[in-house]
């Protein structure tokens, strides 16, 4: 049977066009469907946390090739140590104290917490840490610290050095609770009152009221912008060390010059005479 003339254009024009339509439909729900299982699950959904891998080492062998594995030896042998070693749970913020401790501490920083922690209140785990972290670059730099509110290990050196943290507090050089900056201080502070004791001079340049000075100056200092903390501290602990140790002896000057003086307002030969203050 021979087909109409807009049977045969229906079929080659039309079924073409909606087989297309068709397909193009199929692909949108398709794209459709990938996308929704692409979205992120709903808040009723439970999602696996990702747990990260807890670090831990061997420490049978310890050396200074891996700075991580040292710190960490380091710092589980003080918290074992320590009032919080019965809830391991503390470890983890222990670590994190101890390390920014010693990073503190190398730099020379001042410490982020009090050097001693107060008595009868329980310790952060982080700040245990930090001090514990911090005291171990203190005592491995070599550095001497004493209890000046105590009596014991008393000695000349120890006066000496309590003299010198007292000029350094009311110098404000630093803060208490920075031993770098102190130590650095003190080291002038003492050897300002040697160089005091060997400057040529004669006894009545320490009645004048002014310092005494020899031939050349008592300490060259750099100056400028690029001289560091540490040694600035160290010039200012040589100033007031120098002047400490010239009033030292001025004062014990004085007093044999008044032990010399003849009883009973005897008069005194003319070469033995002390000079006048101030003079």
């Amino acid at each position: 049977m021979r087909r109409s003339f807009f049977t045969g254009v229906f079929f080659t024009g039309v079924v073409p066009v909606l087989v297309l339509l068709s397909l193009l439909q199929g692909c949108g729900k398709q794209q459709d469907k990938q996308e929704s299982s692409k979205a992120p699950p709903s808040a009723g959904e439970s999602v696996r946390p990702v747990v990260a891998e807890e670090e831990s080492y061997d420490c049978t062998t310890v050396d200074s090739t891996d700075a991580l594995k040292q710190t960490w030896c380091e710092a589980r042998g003080a918290f074992d140590q320590s009032t919080l070693a019965d809830d391991v749970a503390n470890f983890g913020n222990y670590l994190k104290g101890y390390r920014q401790g010693v990073n503190d501490a190398r730099r020379a920083e001042t410490s982020q917490f009090p050097r001693e922690a107060l008595e009868g209140k329980a310790e952060k785990p982080r700040e245990a840490g930090y001090r514990a972290g911090y005291q171990q670059v203190v005592e491995a730099q070599g550095i001497i610290e004493y209890n000046c509110r105590d009596g014991e290990q008393a000695s000349e050196y120890k006066d000496r050095w309590c003299e010198a943290d007292d000029a350094y507090r009311i110098a404000s050089v630093g803060s208490s609770d920075n031993p770098f900056l102190r130590a650095s201080f003190i080291d002038g502070y003492m050897a300002g009152g040697r160089v005091a004791l060997t400057v040529p001079t004669s006894m009545e340049a320490f009645f004048s009221g002014e310092n005494p000075e020899g031939k050349q100056p008592a300490i060259y200092k750099q100056e400028g912008d690029d001289v560091k903390s540490g040694e600035q501290a160290f010039y200012s602990g040589f100033d007031e060390g120098y002047k400490a140790m010239i009033a030292s002896i001025r004062e014990s000057i004085n007093q044999v010059m008044q032990q010399m003086q003849a009883p009973n307002n005897m008069e005194m030969p003319e070469g033995l005479m002390p000079p006048p203050p101030g003079q």
